[in-house]
């Protein structure tokens, strides 16, 4: 009979003792139950974040909205759930060690708990398919919501809510412009006038602690005061329809049409305030 030299004897044993644990590792990861952070990924999980709408949106993409929520509030439970079944397999497996450990300490028969790990490992698996299936309706949820970004319909109607909005709200600013910029410039020169009686005719501040107290053109004395006011001024009392937002608000058909003129118009010579 043909018998191996020594040396490759174990070559061979030790070739067949890699086959057989590669062959243990994809038994292992075939027949595991995955677990969720294989499933919720980090990209799966950013789907449940991140509405692009806001409360003047036509209803259904809040309606679409809630589907992403409530089945990624369902991945988030069933990741739970799979770990209190982990945690029970576990427990069975270890109770199923500690059982066979007394048989053989005893020398009574080792009592089978084959069924026992058998239900415990299928119940995780199972749960790990069910977040499978729960991962998927998250995709598909979130891509209903993400298609509403591509209906003409849907967007002009939430355009035209958005453009009632802008114009009530424009309409307010300006009225609190017309408050605060009166209440602003009255409570500037109320204060020249306290700093002036305080520290110039009354003397009540020494000259030396006074120069380093920051109350010299700082608070309400400082220039930014007035000059936040200016710019506000001419904001909301702005005509031109690029920078009073008229020119987004005009109907869709008409907007490619002054979009030209206009741009014929910046070509130009430009104004020195919002080139």
């Amino acid at each position: 009979m043909f018998e191996l030299a020594p040396g490759n004897v174990r070559i061979a044993l030790d070739a067949a003792d890699r086959t057989k644990a590669r062959v243990t590792e994809l038994e292992g990861k075939v027949n595991r139950a995955k677990h969720p952070d294989e499933i919720l990924t980090d990209s799966v999980l950013a789907l449940g974040s991140g509405p692009l709408h806001c409360d003047l949106a036509p209803l259904i993409a809040a309606e679409r909205w809630e589907g992403v929520l409530n089945t990624y509030e369902a991945c988030e439970e069933l990741s739970e759930r799979w770990h209190t079944l982990e945690s029970e397999a576990e427990a069975v497996r270890a109770n199923a060690v500690r059982k066979g450990a007394e048989a053989i300490r005893t020398g009574k028969k080792i009592p089978s708990s084959a069924a026992a790990i058998s239900d415990a490992e299928t119940a995780l698996k199972s749960c790990s398919l069910v977040l499978t299936e729960a991962a998927a309706d998250l995709r598909k949820a979130r891509s209903a919501y993400d298609s509403l970004w591509r209906d003409r319909k849907f967007l002009t109607a939430y355009r035209d809510s958005v453009i009632g909005s802008f114009k009530e709200q424009r309409a307010k600013a300006a009225e609190a412009y017309d408050s605060i910029a009166g209440a602003v410039s009255e409570t500037r020169r109320r204060y020249g006038t306290l700093h002036d009686l305080t520290v110039n005719h009354l003397d009540a501040i020494p000259e030396e602690p006074y120069s380093y107290l920051p109350i010299r053109g700082t608070g309400w004395a400082q220039a930014d005061l007035e000059n936040a006011l200016s710019v506000l001024h001419r904001q909301v009392n702005e005509t031109h329809p690029l920078f009073s937002g008229d020119f987004l608000t005009m109907p869709l058909g008409e907007i490619a049409d002054a979009a030209e003129e206009l741009a014929e118009e910046r070509k130009g010579p430009r104004e020195n305030h919002w080139a």
